[in-house]
């Protein structure tokens, strides 16, 4: 029976006020007014700007223009379909041809519905059958709309879109607050950092190159059993850790190989004091903290680039070729070390472990002994002010969770993002391991650090960049100069162009060149309005004195 319910394809069934659909035994629509539901439900709607509407299961459409005359110009509407037999049935209907000319809804494939988070969050996105999607930043809230009772054959699935397409937003606005905040100084920092981006050693020589076991550490509290652990052993391991890490390693007399660090402002080069004279080997972030070389040394920094932005000019320095390997911004440092952990070791068969990467804290406690965060409160602490930090534990934010071994932690709306993210990334990875007994479960195998004293891996002797990239890199900051020298020209009027030529001119030099814009708090595109281009007339002044 239910192999032959799984064959039935769609039919249309006569009622006394429209057509209703008749699959795997249950009717879509009402057997007497089948429109009526759908169309009740969007009449009661109140609709806010900025709405995406996933309309879904739409199998005859109905209620589809009631919908879209109530939309303004920035809502729209996305018509999904995770059924194959209810899509090619609806995709026949004569109501679904006229769908490409609607200019507020789109309908999607399957693969589209499989990517749609990320869609939601491009600049631009023109979907399979041609039609444009609204840019990222038009949204602020997402509406799920079962618009027949298909919806029913795959609820989970439209549930978990639903859920993912909110989590995009809600990201995308996260990282504008972030932007707004600190988009300035990344922007700063990357163009600081590569102008002595020629003088280092690029990561990808060490793509590959450990045969050693590899463990990484973040600053969360399993980080001190870790510690314990390979204290006496630490030299049978290649060590790479997160920049809050490293001071709980030192203290205990453990040289990493590696440090992670991503944070922008100056504060973070408190965590390498005592780093001067070792042999740890700093990966930095190009919009990290600039003049870290200055504690390492040019010969033993090397750079990657996290995707701070989505901007043009980030694409274009990465097509060339000109910036490191790019990777997605994380969010967490732990995270960015674990990936690039997993590209430095020779093979698959090469065991990485990890601990510290808790996504979560016990009371009282909220990092590994000796980070920064603990030394600092054990400086400030008085006898009204003791160095255990329970406020992070007992505010209203903080949710309770047991970890792997039953403790009662704690956790956070965006330490349990991380954490889900790390599973998303890295769960299913071979022989990578969850070595902690602490914070969320990461559902990874566990298992202990073993070395393998039949390896021996001699220490890597990066080579620096050649002559040639560093002559790419000079000629494009001489560039970068002469253009921003031009459309200050131009802002001032001192560069005369008749208004058109003027507007296209400052329009085609400004868009491309996001760092210029993209804090504005009214950033996400490049807007040619007087408020605006005096911003940016400023920003100008400030980015020149980089190049």
């Amino acid at each position: 029976m239910e192999t032959k319910i799984q064959n039935e394809k769609p039919c249309l069934v006569e009622t006394p006020q429209g057509f209703s659909v008749f699959y795997r035994n249950k009717f879509l629509y009402s057997k007497y007014a089948p429109a009526r539901s759908i169309c009740q439900t969007i009449e009661k709607l109140a609709l806010l700007p900025g709405t995406l509407f996933l309309c879904c299961s739409p199998v005859l459409t109905y209620g589809l223009s009631e919908l879209l005359s109530k939309l303004d110009d920035s809502s729209f509407c996305l018509l999904c379909e995770f059924d194959s037999q209810l899509d090619a049935f609806s995709r026949e209907r004569p109501d679904f041809s006229k769908i490409k000319d609607m200019k507020k809804a789109a309908r999607l494939t399957l693969p589209e519905l499989q990517q749609l988070p990320v869609i939601l969050n491009q600049p631009s996105y023109t979907t399979m059958e041609g039609t444009q999607l609204l840019p990222a930043g038009t949204f602020k809230r997402v509406i799920r709309l079962d618009f027949s009772a298909g919806t029913q054959f795959h609820n989970e699935l439209y549930d978990e879109l639903t859920a993912a397409c909110t989590t995009a937003i809600m990201t995308f606005w996260a990282n504008r607050m972030t932007l707004v905040k600190f988009g300035r100084k990344y922007s700063q920092n990357f163009f600081k950092n590569l102008k002595i981006l020629a003088q280092t050693s690029p990561i990808t020589n060490f793509f590959g190159s450990v045969s050693k076991p590899i463990i990484v550490f973040g600053a969360g509290e399993s980080t001190d059993k870790g510690i314990k652990k390979i204290k006496d052993k630490a030299d049978d391991f290649f060590i790479i850790c997160a920049d809050t890490a490293l001071q709980p390693l030192l203290k205990n007399g453990i040289k990493a190989d590696a440090v992670f660090v991503e944070e922008a402002q100056s504060v973070i080069k408190k965590a390498f004091i005592g780093t001067k004279n070792n042999k740890t080997r700093l990966f930095a972030g190009m919009s990290a903290a600039a003049n870290l070389y200055k504690i390492f040394g040019k010969e033993r920094l090397s750079f990657f680039t996290t995707k701070y932005s989505s901007a043009s000019f980030l694409k274009r320095l990465s097509a060339k070729k000109i910036i490191p390997p790019m990777n997605e911004a994380f969010g967490s440092v732990g995270l960015t070390a674990l990936y690039y952990a997993l590209r430095f070791r020779s093979s698959e068969d090469i065991p990485v472990f990890i601990y510290g990467l808790d996504f979560s804290y016990s009371a009282g406690l909220t990092h590994a002994k000796g980070s920064m965060a603990v030394a600092e409160r054990h400086i400030r602490s008085t006898r009204l002010l003791p160095p255990a930090s329970y406020a992070a534990a007992f505010n209203t934010l903080a949710e309770k969770v047991l970890s792997k071994d039953g403790r009662c932690f704690y956790t956070t709306r965006t330490l349990k993002n991380y954490a889900e993210l790390f599973k998303g990334l890295f769960c299913g990875i071979k022989n990578l391991f969850d070595s902690s007994d602490c914070g969320i479960n990461l559902n990874l195998p566990y298992k202990e650090p073993q070395a393998d004293n039949t390896v021996i891996s001699a220490p890597l002797q990066p080579l620096p960049f050649g002559n040639e990239e560093k002559k790419v890199i000079q000629n494009y900051l001489l560039e970068e100069k002469k253009i921003l020298e031009r459309l200050r020209d131009l802002l001032t009027g001192k560069e005369k162009l008749t208004a058109e030529e003027q507007r296209n001119q400052i329009t085609k030099l400004a868009s491309e060149r996001e760092y210029l814009f993209l804090h504005f708090a009214d950033g996400i595109n490049f807007k040619y309005e007087t408020s605006f281009l005096k911003r940016i007339r400023t920003e100008i002044d400030f980015f020149l004195k980089f190049f």
